[in-house]
């Protein structure tokens, strides 16, 4: 198969509707990015402490929020994508029909 993309069984289509590995690890680091912003921003804020500026202040808080706007978003859209709350599994019932002692 020359010039051909050869697609393996991982790489092919997701069974259930469930969004590629590669989407949800984007997500992911979005995710991640905020939450290290938002730990960055507290951590100078408290180093600097009242020795800050106006300026200084503001951008922190700035950079607080834009964080937590990531980390927002990226749960919007995991929760969008993925619907935990559709495939639901029920610990009480067994998968398959087995007797219990």
């Amino acid at each position: 198969m020359k010039g051909k993309l050869r697609v393996t069984e991982e790489h092919s289509t997701q069974s259930n509707n469930q969004p590629s590995r590669l989407t949800l690890y984007g997500l992911a680091m979005v995710g991640g990015l905020g939450i290290t912003m938002m730990i960055i921003a507290a951590t100078i804020g408290v180093i600097g402490g009242s020795e800050l500026d106006a300026a200084s202040t503001n951008l922190i808080g700035l950079t607080i929020v834009g964080g937590l706007l990531l980390l927002i978003v990226a749960i919007g859209f995991w929760l969008g994508l993925v619907r935990p709350f559709t495939n639901f599994d029920d610990i009480n019932v067994p998968l398959e029909p087995e007797p219990h002692h």
